[in-house]
């Protein structure tokens, strides 16, 4: 007899064959989606705009003029008149020292000085009883010249009390410590009991006449950056309120190793916002396109020394096109270009992979909020 096959065994099969078939469909629809749908891309108008070309910059806040002002005598301080952030003049008193043995030493001299002029006196009045003496013939010359030479010795020991009576009181007024500059001071550096040697600063001010970045810009921008060229200052933290400045200063040295050169950017500052040593962004005008075609910089791809955007069309071709680049700014999410482009062209963002003739879709602009 025939063997008589089982329902059992053919069902099984069955599953195993619709199961693969679902599958080989599934990756027949992904191919088709990922394979054969166009690309989706964002894109952005060609647009027409003045451009100011700017080069950047970081640096620290200085002054022209930092003065540490210290004393020149050895002692201690009695008391401190200023503090950080006070605004100061030229000749203004900042500090005193303890004054106590310069006085004592000054009343010593004026003792001697004293002494000396009373001396002086009673040897002019002996030297003139001389000379009556002399012309009436009772004293004889070597007589009369021991009175002439002992006045004019007198007179000298006077001449010498007064000079050392000047140098004492004037190392008296050096215990009054002065400015020799107007500004802020940003430093003090004693405090009233702290025992201070010659030459030790107590305070530092800063001339805030003239108030600069140092800013350090690469070197590769060494022919375009000029003295007196218009800048713009963003201090660290105030990036809504930038300030104007212009260039004072391009150092004819750069630094070989950071490939960096020094521009010293001079701008104008309340006093009482001075922080020296603050950190701060410039940004120097170089030049301007007025009027130019602008695409943004997401749009530019390079491609060895050359630079490239893309262009959709109507039905969602895509067209590579050649640009020169021209006026930007590390501020503007646009550059200024030259190339097959006109005004309204739509050009692809992050173009990445793409490559000219492809057919992309374009995605719908976000929805404002």
């Amino acid at each position: 007899m025939g063997q008589v096959s089982r329902p059992g065994r053919v069902w099984p099969v069955v599953r195993t064959l619709v199961m693969y078939a679902v599958l080989l469909l599934g990756a027949a629809a992904l191919a088709r989606a990922y394979l054969l749908t166009p690309r989706e891309v964002s894109v952005a108008a060609v647009r027409e705009q003045s451009v100011v070309a700017e080069v950047s910059g970081t640096g620290t806040v200085t002054t022209k003029v930092l003065s540490k002002v210290g004393t020149k005598l050895t002692g201690r301080v009695e008391k401190v008149l200023v503090d950080e952030g006070d605004v100061v003049k030229e000749g203004q008193l900042v500090a005193v020292l303890e004054d106590t043995d310069l006085r004592h030493q000054v009343a010593r001299a004026k003792a001697r000085l004293e002494a000396a002029k009373a001396t002086a006196q009673q040897t002019k009045l002996s030297w003139e009883r001389a000379q009556a003496l002399i012309r009436s013939g009772v004293l004889g010359r070597e007589e009369y010249d021991v009175y002439q030479e002992k006045y004019r010795v007198a007179e000298s020991a006077v001449g010498v009390e007064e000079a050392d009576l000047r140098y004492h009181e004037f190392k008296l007024s050096e215990t009054r410590v002065v400015t020799s500059v107007s500004g802020l001071v940003t430093r003090r550096w004693v405090e009233a009991g702290d025992a201070v040697v010659a030459g030790q600063p107590m305070v530092s001010v800063a001339d805030t006449s003239v108030i600069w970045v140092d800013a350090h810009v690469d070197q590769r921008f060494s022919g375009k950056v000029k003295k007196d060229q218009p800048a713009t200052v963003v201090l660290r933290g105030r990036a809504d309120k930038p300030l104007k400045g212009r260039v004072s200063r391009v150092y004819p040295e750069a630094d070989p190793v950071t490939e960096e050169m020094l521009v010293q950017v001079a701008f104008p500052l309340p006093s009482g916002e001075l922080q020296v040593g603050q950190w701060a962004e410039v940004y120097i005008e170089v030049g301007s396109s007025p009027n130019a075609l602008v695409v943004p910089k997401a749009a530019v791809m390079p491609f060895g020394n050359d630079r490239f955007v893309f262009v959709t069309g109507p039905d969602g071709g895509v067209r590579k096109v050649q640009v020169q680049l021209g006026a930007t700014s590390p501020r503007l999410p646009v550059v200024a270009v030259t190339g097959d482009l006109t005004a309204g062209d739509q050009v692809v963002l992050k173009p990445i992979g793409l490559k000219g003739g492809e057919t992309v879709r374009v995605s719908p602009p976000a929805a404002k909020p």
